[in-house]
Protein backbone atom coordinates (compact mmCIF):
# COMPACT_ATOMS: atom_id res chain seq x y z
CA UNK A 1 0.00 0.00 0.00
CA UNK A 2 2.58 2.62 1.13
CA UNK A 3 4.14 2.12 -2.52
CA UNK A 4 1.32 3.52 -3.85
CA UNK A 5 2.21 7.04 -2.33
CA UNK A 6 4.92 8.99 -3.74
CA UNK A 7 5.45 10.73 -0.37
CA UNK A 8 5.96 8.04 1.06
CA UNK A 9 9.43 8.10 -1.01
CA UNK A 10 10.89 11.11 1.21
CA UNK A 11 13.22 10.08 3.65
CA UNK A 12 11.13 12.41 6.28
CA UNK A 13 8.74 10.07 6.37
CA UNK A 14 10.06 6.87 6.29
CA UNK A 15 8.29 4.90 9.29
CA UNK A 16 5.63 7.01 9.74
CA UNK A 17 2.04 6.43 9.85
CA UNK A 18 -0.43 9.30 8.57
CA UNK A 19 -4.12 9.02 10.18
CA UNK A 20 -5.63 12.32 9.16
CA UNK A 21 -8.28 13.37 6.89
CA UNK A 22 -9.01 14.82 3.50
CA UNK A 23 -8.26 18.46 4.43
CA UNK A 24 -4.57 16.91 5.10
CA UNK A 25 -4.13 13.78 3.59
CA UNK A 26 -1.45 12.23 1.03
CA UNK A 27 -2.72 11.40 -2.46
CA UNK A 28 -1.85 8.28 -4.06
CA UNK A 29 0.15 7.80 -7.33
CA UNK A 30 -2.84 7.83 -9.42
CA UNK A 31 -4.52 10.39 -8.02
CA UNK A 32 -1.57 12.54 -8.85
CA UNK A 33 -1.02 11.16 -11.92
CA UNK A 34 -4.89 12.20 -12.97
CA UNK A 35 -4.66 15.90 -11.33
CA UNK A 36 -1.55 16.35 -12.81
CA UNK A 37 -3.47 15.39 -16.52
CA UNK A 38 -6.42 17.51 -15.76
CA UNK A 39 -4.45 20.63 -15.11
CA UNK A 40 -2.18 20.40 -17.99
CA UNK A 41 -5.09 19.06 -20.89
CA UNK A 42 -8.47 19.36 -19.17
CA UNK A 43 -8.61 22.65 -17.02
CA UNK A 44 -11.90 23.86 -19.74
CA UNK A 45 -15.47 23.80 -19.26
CA UNK A 46 -16.54 20.16 -20.45
CA UNK A 47 -19.01 18.92 -23.11
CA UNK A 48 -18.33 22.01 -25.27
CA UNK A 49 -17.27 21.20 -29.00
CA UNK A 50 -13.66 21.02 -28.90
CA UNK A 51 -11.57 18.08 -27.95
CA UNK A 52 -10.10 19.02 -24.56
CA UNK A 53 -13.49 19.84 -23.58
CA UNK A 54 -15.04 16.53 -25.26
CA UNK A 55 -12.58 14.75 -23.26
CA UNK A 56 -12.77 16.10 -20.19
CA UNK A 57 -16.75 15.55 -20.08
CA UNK A 58 -15.60 11.92 -21.17
CA UNK A 59 -13.78 11.54 -18.03
CA UNK A 60 -16.08 13.12 -16.30
CA UNK A 61 -19.02 10.68 -17.21
CA UNK A 62 -16.55 7.71 -16.91
CA UNK A 63 -15.45 8.60 -13.01
CA UNK A 64 -19.52 9.42 -11.97
CA UNK A 65 -20.42 6.02 -13.71
CA UNK A 66 -17.11 3.98 -12.15
CA UNK A 67 -18.61 5.65 -8.48
CA UNK A 68 -21.63 4.48 -9.29
CA UNK A 69 -21.67 1.12 -10.10
CA UNK A 70 -19.01 0.70 -7.12
CA UNK A 71 -21.96 2.13 -4.94
CA UNK A 72 -24.57 0.34 -6.72
CA UNK A 73 -26.70 3.34 -7.35
CA UNK A 74 -27.66 5.46 -10.87
CA UNK A 75 -25.70 7.94 -11.79
CA UNK A 76 -28.26 10.31 -11.63
CA UNK A 77 -28.12 9.63 -7.62
CA UNK A 78 -24.54 10.96 -7.13
CA UNK A 79 -23.80 14.62 -7.07
CA UNK A 80 -20.49 16.02 -7.19
CA UNK A 81 -18.98 18.88 -5.62
CA UNK A 82 -15.92 21.03 -4.66
CA UNK A 83 -15.38 19.75 -1.08
CA UNK A 84 -17.26 17.82 1.27
CA UNK A 85 -17.66 21.26 3.58
CA UNK A 86 -19.53 22.91 0.81
CA UNK A 87 -21.81 20.10 -0.29
CA UNK A 88 -23.15 19.59 3.38
CA UNK A 89 -23.65 23.51 4.19
CA UNK A 90 -25.65 23.50 0.05
CA UNK A 91 -27.80 20.10 1.52
CA UNK A 92 -28.21 21.86 4.64
CA UNK A 93 -29.90 24.76 2.69
CA UNK A 94 -31.77 22.81 0.81
CA UNK A 95 -33.59 20.53 3.60
CA UNK A 96 -33.98 24.21 5.68
CA UNK A 97 -36.45 24.85 2.54
CA UNK A 98 -38.32 21.40 3.47
CA UNK A 99 -38.10 21.05 7.20
CA UNK A 100 -40.88 22.69 9.25
CA UNK A 101 -39.92 24.57 12.36
CA UNK A 102 -40.27 21.76 15.27
CA UNK A 103 -39.48 19.10 12.56
CA UNK A 104 -35.72 17.76 14.26
CA UNK A 105 -32.62 16.54 12.20
CA UNK A 106 -29.96 14.55 14.60
CA UNK A 107 -25.88 15.13 14.61
CA UNK A 108 -23.23 12.97 16.45
CA UNK A 109 -21.04 14.70 19.24
CA UNK A 110 -18.33 13.48 16.90
CA UNK A 111 -18.97 15.55 13.63
CA UNK A 112 -16.81 17.74 12.36
CA UNK A 113 -17.40 21.54 12.42
CA UNK A 114 -17.63 21.71 8.70
CA UNK A 115 -20.62 18.66 8.61
CA UNK A 116 -22.27 19.94 12.15
CA UNK A 117 -21.98 23.05 12.01
CA UNK A 118 -24.28 23.70 8.80
CA UNK A 119 -27.55 21.51 10.53
CA UNK A 120 -26.88 23.11 13.99
CA UNK A 121 -27.34 26.51 12.40
CA UNK A 122 -31.08 25.29 10.85
CA UNK A 123 -32.12 26.05 14.75
CA UNK A 124 -32.50 29.42 13.65
CA UNK A 125 -35.39 28.39 11.52
CA UNK A 126 -36.94 26.33 14.65
CA UNK A 127 -35.56 23.06 13.23
CA UNK A 128 -34.78 21.15 16.98
CA UNK A 129 -31.18 20.00 16.50
CA UNK A 130 -31.23 16.61 18.72
CA UNK A 131 -27.56 15.10 19.12
CA UNK A 132 -26.40 11.48 19.04
CA UNK A 133 -23.79 11.05 22.15
CA UNK A 134 -20.72 9.12 21.99
CA UNK A 135 -21.03 6.33 24.71
CA UNK A 136 -17.60 6.84 26.56
CA UNK A 137 -17.21 3.70 27.86
CA UNK A 138 -17.02 1.61 24.35
CA UNK A 139 -16.41 4.55 22.15
CA UNK A 140 -19.20 4.05 20.19
CA UNK A 141 -22.89 5.86 19.19
CA UNK A 142 -24.94 3.14 20.73
CA UNK A 143 -28.55 2.22 18.34
CA UNK A 144 -30.38 2.73 21.43
CA UNK A 145 -29.21 6.04 21.50
CA UNK A 146 -30.42 7.04 17.85
CA UNK A 147 -33.61 5.18 18.64
CA UNK A 148 -34.34 7.66 21.61
CA UNK A 149 -33.73 10.70 19.39
CA UNK A 150 -35.93 9.60 16.13
CA UNK A 151 -39.63 10.54 16.05
CA UNK A 152 -42.44 8.35 14.25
Amino acid sequence: VRAQFPAFNVSALNGKAFFENAGGSYACGRVIDRLTRYYRERKVQPYAPYEASRLGGAEMDEARARLAAMLGVETEELSFGPSTTQDAYVLAQAFAELLKPGEAIVVTDQDHEANSGPWRRLSARGIEVREWKLDPETGRLPLEGLARLLDE
